[in-house]
């Protein structure tokens, strides 16, 4: 008996391509250097000393652009008198010169010998005469390289974070310009009419001397409403800028725990400075 052929299937498989490795997307908060594994090892992220000063400006943009950027006028350096009009002293000085000659002389002739002395003297004097006003409305703190570098940094941060910021004396120059030029002596006066060139907020920042202070100088700060003469905010402050995150310090008995400490240059100082305004201008 014959055999039946046989006939064999072949069935041809194709493998399948190794599945992707699968990548779990562990967020931004992740280390990389546990990618792929819980990040329950994950360092926490660093303190910011300069959230709060952040904060300040962001709060403070939101409301200047709701309140439609009011006209801010910093008096630095100065504050605001009560007094009206401006006094004028009579000042009379006089600059005396003098000079002296003495000489010796001998004269010969004939047999004959003479000798003597002259002298000369000259004076010359000088007077002038000149009103010196005696309202003056700065504060008399030193006005040298850290107080101009303060000023500067004050005025830039406000700027920065949009605030309006008018000038005081070219105020006083433009209401000055329709005015006769005895009426222009009033410098009081000038300021007060200044005033009224829709100024809403005046901030008064002004610098003493204080030993305990880290750099030496404090500043009183004063903030007014001038449409209602209302004082919305008065401190004192010494503008040191925010510490950093605390760390553990060796010391001789053990560890101590420590913020670092920023630099207190004068820019750093009038910017704090200008954020704590912003904090309380509203």
């Amino acid at each position: 008996m014959r055999g039946l052929p046989v006939l064999a299937a072949v069935a041809i498989v194709a493998a399948a391509p190794p599945a992707a490795a699968q990548v779990r997307d562990l967020g931004p908060g992740a280390g990389s250097y546990r990618q792929g594994l819980p990040s329950v090892n994950t360092p926490a992220a660093k303190p910011d000393p300069q959230a709060g000063n952040r904060g300040a400006a962001a709060d403070f943009a939101a409301w200047n652009a709701k309140a439609g950027r009011p006209s801010i006028l910093v008096f630095w350096n100065r504050e605001l008198l009560e007094d009206a009009t401006s006094l004028y002293d009579s000042v009379t000085t006089t600059r005396v010169d003098g000079a002296a000659e003495k000489g010796a002389f001998v004269a010969r002739g004939r047999g004959v010998v003479v000798g003597g002395a002259a002298s000369s003297a000259s004076v010359a004097a000088e007077t002038r005469s000149y009103q010196e006003r005696s309202t003056d409305s700065r504060y008399g703190f030193r006005d040298g390289l850290f107080s101009k570098a303060v000023e500067a940094s004050l005025m830039g941060t406000l700027l920065n974070a949009g605030a309006r910021v008018m000038d005081r004396e070219a105020l006083i120059r433009k209401v000055g310009a329709a005015r006769s030029q005895e009426a222009r002596l009033d410098v009081q006066h000038l300021e007060t009419l200044a005033l009224e060139q829709g100024v809403k907020y005046l901030v008064e920042v002004l610098p003493d001397d204080d030993a305990a202070s880290a750099t030496g100088v404090s500043f009183t700060v004063k903030v007014t409403h001038l449409p209602t003469s209302t004082v919305r905010a008065q401190f004192v402050t010494r503008g040191d800028p925010p510490a950093g995150p605390s760390r553990l310090v060796a010391v001789s008995d053990g560890f101590e725990r420590r913020a670092d400490q920023p630099e207190r240059t004068p820019e750093a100082i009038g910017a704090q400075v200008a954020y704590e305004v912003m904090g309380r201008l509203r």
